[in-house]
Order: structure tokens, then sequence, then C-alpha cells
């Protein structure tokens, strides 16, 4: 079943809400060619609107070329879409080229350093990884982690308000939970859609909220009546830029006056190229409402599903009271504490920072040469923003790349309300999954593609 966020109180319809969240996924692959759609009463059922709304959506995907009704049978997607370019699904062609946002290196993992203190951690037969634990990690890497973030982010926390857990999903699936599904989550848009679709799955209501300079506008926050709020103030997720300090102050103002969570997402803070970065809001905070998220998805691997939380003192009991156990192995933990402890983490990162930097550089140079647009000053994290010049239309972007091998995403596809024609030819290209040499390919391959 299709799931998009439908907001009443926009002053766009929610027909055309609905018709540009089916419109970006059709265009975008995700909905194959042939596909039959939803029928209109039960798509009404799930997004709670009407069918005469549902009905207008559908007439205007079908007017413009998208979809295609068959008598008795129903709504389907067109098997080519508008200007006569073929609907591709993602999957359709194999993945070449990784440029997605999520991708990691996996070259320079250091395998031998963590398969020996692996070994070190089985050798000692220590039982007790192998029971369920404290739910909110072992006491050991929790204190290395406190370490870590008052050296790394100048944050002051107490090993005793860390909670872990196997990825920031199940994270936020925790907080969403915690802070009570009645809650408004206001989320920042454009933003993380991942983000907003755990909430969203978690029974919690999310307010999109627009950026003001690049951050989320606090006084859409004050007008939402939003009890908490996911911003990603280090490193905006997707425009990439910083929440300067008056702003953090502003929304630190909010969250003390209305007593709502501040949810920081701080999860690439480790990878800044140039400039010097602004304190962590929990760094600033003096009345207890960040809540501060980090992951070690970006500086070891997404695959260790390893993230963690800094919980503020009011919300320890409750979070034991509602947790049992946590959903990280002992084992993982164990390995990771002697990790940290023994300084490996604080050199590997120094490493990737180096290659990291090189590989942007490579990308900068190589869409400079071939003029695939204009990209966007990068001071930090692991992607970057693609204006795309030529002349294809900007619905084809996507699917033409997937064709062509080209795994990325739009600008537009992680916004709900704020997507406007400017952000239709912006592209995100990651850049960690591959070294220089598969990046040029991968350009070239997208040059192709589109010119």
């Amino acid at each position: 079943m299709f799931t998009c966020t439908l907001d009443s109180k926009s002053k766009t319809t929610l027909t055309d809400q609905l018709y540009l969240a089916l419109r970006d996924e059709i265009a975008g692959g995700r909905m194959a060619p042939g596909a039959r759609m939803p029928s209109k009463r039960q798509l009404a059922e799930h997004l709670r609107v009407s069918t005469a709304t549902i009905e207008a959506a559908y007439g205007r995907l079908v007017s413009e070329g998208y979809c295609e009704s068959r008598p008795r049978s129903g709504m389907y997607v067109a098997q080519a879409l508008p200007g006569g370019s073929v609907a591709v699904p993602l999957q359709q062609t194999p993945v070449r080229w990784d440029f997605s946002t999520g991708a990691a290196d996996a070259e320079h993992f250091p395998y031998a350093t963590w398969a020996r203190l692996m070994r070190e951690v089985l050798s000692e037969q220590n039982t007790a990884l192998l029971l369920s634990g404290d739910p909110q990690g072992s006491s050991g890497l929790r204190h290395e982690i406190a370490a870590m973030m008052h050296s790394l982010r100048g944050i002051d926390v107490s090993p005793e308000s860390i909670v872990l857990g196997a990825g920031t999903e199940v994270l936020v699936t925790a907080l969403a939970s915690l802070l009570g599904r009645d809650k408004l989550f206001a989320v920042e848009d454009p933003g993380y859609s991942r983000v907003r679709r755990i909430l969203v799955a978690s029974g919690a209501r999310i307010a999109p909220t627009p950026l003001l300079d690049g951050a989320i506008d606090v006084r859409a926050l004050y007008t939402s009546g939003a009890g908490a709020a996911y911003v990603t103030p280090s490193h905006q997720f997707p425009l990439g830029g910083e929440m300067s300090m008056s702003q953090r102050t502003a929304l630190l103002r909010w969250a003390t006056e209305t007593g709502g969570y501040i949810l920081e997402d701080d999860y690439d803070s480790e990878f800044r190229f140039s400039g010097v970065s602004v304190p962590a809001l929990r760094a600033l905070d003096q009345g207890g409402q960040v809540i501060y998220m980090n992951t070690f998805a970006r500086t070891l691997a997404p695959g260790l599903r390893l993230s963690f939380m800094a919980l503020p003192d009011a919300l320890i009991d409750r979070y034991r009271a509602l947790h049992a156990a946590c959903t990280v192995p002992g084992f993982e933990q164990e390995t990771l504490r002697k990790f940290i402890g023994g300084g490996y983490l604080e050199r590997h990162v120094a490493r990737m920072r180096v290659i990291y930097r090189s590989r942007l550089l490579a990308l900068e140079r190589v869409v400079q040469t071939l003029g695939l647009g204009e990209v966007a000053p990068c001071e930090a994290g692991l992607y970057a923003l693609l204006n795309v010049g030529g002349k294809t239309p900007a619905q084809e972007l996507v699917p033409l790349a997937a064709h062509a091998g080209v795994k990325l995403t739009r600008l537009a596809d992680h916004g709900v309300m704020q997507t406007g024609a400017e952000s239709e030819r912006v592209v995100l290209l990651g850049f960690a999954g591959m070294d220089e040499c598969a990046i040029e390919e991968g350009l070239k391959a997208l040059k192709k593609a589109w010119f």
C-alpha cells in the first residue's frame, strides 16, 4: 500500500499533495511500469481522505500520462512516461555506481584490528555477554562513548544517560514510544525521509516544518503545536547547511518555553572538511530538552548496526521501564569498547577524513570537466548536491540514471510540502562508497544518460 504524509492545514490541496507524491513515485521508478495502483477505496481508507480526493489525483495522473485506467480492471502505472521515456524500475538494471547517501566504504574498514579484538572478546569467555544485559547497553561501552562525546563534540554527559541501539531507526522508534505517540513531532522539510516514515509507522503524528535560512523555522514550530522536533543541525539533511548559533539559541528557547524536546541527529559530524563546527545543541542545552543521537554507521559501517543516544535525566527511568534488553549484541558492544578505548576509532576517522576529502575533490573536478552542472559548496558530510545542467526533464533524471546503472536520489525526493521547481533538477551524489576512479566512471555514465 502506498503511504505519504498529507497536511490538511497546508495551502496546497490534498489532491495536489497526493498527485505530486504519486507522480514522484512513478517518475522515480519506485512504481514499476504496468503495476496496479491501489483501489480508490483502499487508498482513501489508508490515507484517511475521501475517495473524491483519490479520484481527482488519479484523474490528473491519467490526464498527464503517468497512469492508465483499464475498464473493469482498475488503475495501472503507464508503460511510458510523458515525453516518451520508458518508466524504468530502479532495480531493473544492476547498480554499478552507487551515489546514494547511505552507501559506505568497505575497502578501508579495519578488518584486521576488528577481527583481533573480536577474538580477544571471544577468548575471554565472558558469559555475561551471552545474556540480555543492561537495557541501555554495556556500562563499559557507554563510558567510552561519553568520553568520546566530550573530546569530539564538547558534550558532557553521564554514561548513565547513554542508550545503545541497533541503528538510528531503532532509537527513533523507541523515542516515539518514550515521548508519547500523541505528541506531534516536527520534522525538517525537506529532511530525512526515513525518519519521517519510521515515526509514521510507529503511530506518531508528524508536522513537516519548512526551513528558514537552511535550518528549521522556529516560528513555524511555535504555531505548529509540536511537542518534539527532529533536526540535523550540524549538517542539515539534505541541503547540507549548518545551523548558526543564533538559530540554535532560538531553537533551545522554543524547547524551554514550550517544554518540547529536540531530537538532535549528529549523523556525520565527524567528517568536516573546512571551517570550524558550531557546538552541538546538547553542549548548549541548559534545560534538559535535547536528546542527542549519533551513529557508527558513518564512521565504521552501516552493517554493524550501532547507534546511540544521550537522554535527558528526566527520561532515563521511563526508558528503562519500557525496555528490558539492549538491541545490540553483547560481543559487538565489547569489541567496540576495545576499539574506541584503544584509540583505533579516532585514527580510523582521521584516515577516512583524508580519503573522503580526496573523493569529494575528485567528484567536483569531474563534474566541472564533464559539464554535468554545478556542485554546491560542501564543507562537511559524505554527499554533495549537484544542480544538473542540460535539458533532460527533471522527472526523467533518476530513471535514466538507474537505466544506466547509476543509483542516486533527487533533492525533491526528500521533501513533503516544500519542493519547488528549483529542487527538481538537484540530485544528491554520495561519494563514500566509491573510489576516485569509480566516481569518474559513474559521472561519465550520467553524462551519457542525460546528455
